[in-house]
């Protein structure tokens, strides 16, 4: 079977959707399928070329022209996300037919690169959800124009029903659109996941409590995006309700655009017990995640966010970290089914304490989770196992098609 894999998000540039997105379209070409990867030149770095075609293992992946993001303007992000969705519709253009288009959110204009080039190709569309964009960008106040919002919404509207088949991440995410008039039999859940050969070894790096000097203290850790979303403000309170409690250092790793909300914060209530750290490479990540004694997953207390499941707790189960998990709903019972951490109510700094201290006071119950957490993993959230179930719905999708062109 040929696939064209579209994603903005691929690696060199590290983070969840480009590890998805790697880890996804490898898998399906390590199946013996043919996939020819559409996505953009890192964004860190100048572009030199307009196209670019190269070979990545058992991939074709065909890098095109974006304007730069730089993470400060929402006029660039836009600028950043119709660049690459004329480029990328461009580039599509000189892949032979193909079987299936399989384009992946979270960004919808990467949808509208998958409908023009099934229509081109007269092939299959697949639209794969990761993200109830739209949704989350009002919820934040990320759409200040209620004309671009209801301009969004149409264009989401239409990709759902134009999609021959539609890929979520969570049971949520499949309600939400079967409320919305899009049929069930259309709808196929396949989670987040890992990779069994990228799971990390030990680092032994416990030492790294002994460079930021706090050698004995259970260290909590926030390694990840700090945007509007996460809801940290919650984080620094509860630090505040413990700031004479010697036993606890609290440790930011990331960007985004409430880091300097937050460490202002933190200066204005002479927080000691709290750090900032810039961001760090996925590999030099492991010495972090093996140093703190649990890790934080926090999103703001809404509706929306029960049917989501963060990346995050993903990424601490792959790393034998406990964890305090601030999302109620689809991500709480995860954590709860796979013994991988403890629940506190979202934005609710004594909540926060109060499962903190207990997670400090049951050593035995956090051993347990750095023993088994990562085969329970494994065992429910294998992206092998995720690549064989996308196959076959992909497999089914385009024979049925065959079928009908066969028959007319």
């Amino acid at each position: 079977m040929k696939i064209v894999y579209i994603t903005q998000h691929f690696p060199p540039e590290i983070g969840a959707a480009q590890g998805r997105a790697y880890d996804m379209s490898s898998n399906l070409a390590n199946l013996g399928h043919d996939v020819h990867v559409l996505t953009t030149f890192p964004n860190s770095k100048p572009i030199k070329k307009v196209f670019k075609k190269e070979k990545v293992n058992h991939l074709t992946v065909y890098r095109s022209f974006r304007i730069r993001d730089t993470k400060t303007s929402s006029i660039r992000r836009l600028a950043n996300y119709l660049s690459f969705m004329v480029s990328s519709c461009l580039s599509g253009l000189f892949i032979k037919k193909p079987d299936v288009i399989y384009a992946t959110s979270p960004q919808l204009f990467q949808g509208v690169t998958g409908y023009f080039l099934s229509k081109v190709h007269k092939t299959k569309f697949v639209f794969e959800i990761r993200d109830l964009w739209v949704d989350f960008a009002e919820l934040l106040g990320q759409f200040e124009n209620k004309k671009l919002l209801n301009l969004a919404r149409k264009l989401e509207s239409f990709l759902y029903k134009k999609a021959d088949h539609i890929i979520v991440v969570t049971q949520g995410y499949k309600q939400r659109l079967i409320d919305q008039g899009i049929p069930e039999e259309k709808i196929t859940v396949i989670p987040n996941g890992v990779n069994p050969d990228s799971l990390p070894q030990s680092q032994g790096s416990l030492s790294l409590k002994t460079k930021y000097n706090i050698e004995g203290k259970f260290l909590v850790l926030y390694a990840g995006n700090i945007g509007a979303a996460q809801g940290l403000s919650t984080v620094i309170m509860a630090a505040e309700l413990l700031k004479d409690d010697p036993t606890f250092a609290f440790m930011f790793i990331g960007e985004g655009v409430e880091k300097q909300p937050l460490m202002e914060q933190a200066t204005s209530r002479n927080l000691s017990n709290v750090m900032f750290i810039d961001s760090k490479k996925k590999d030099e990540l492991l010495g972090y995640y093996e140093a703190a004694d649990i890790g934080i997953v926090s999103l703001k207390k809404h509706p929306l966010f029960e049917i989501t499941i963060p990346s995050k707790v993903f990424d601490y189960m792959s790393m034998s970290t406990p964890m305090l998990i601030g999302v109620d709903g689809e991500a709480r019972e995860i954590v709860e089914k796979h013994k991988a951490g403890f629940y506190y109510e979202p934005e609710n700094p004594d909540e926060f304490v109060r499962a903190l201290k207990y997670a400090q006071s049951h050593p035995e119950q956090l051993k347990e989770i750095k023993q088994h957490v990562k085969n329970r993993l494994l065992e429910s959230f294998n992206r092998e196992t995720q690549a064989n179930e996308l196959a076959e719905t992909l497999e089914h999708l385009t024979t049925n098609n065959k079928r009908k062109f066969q028959d007319t």
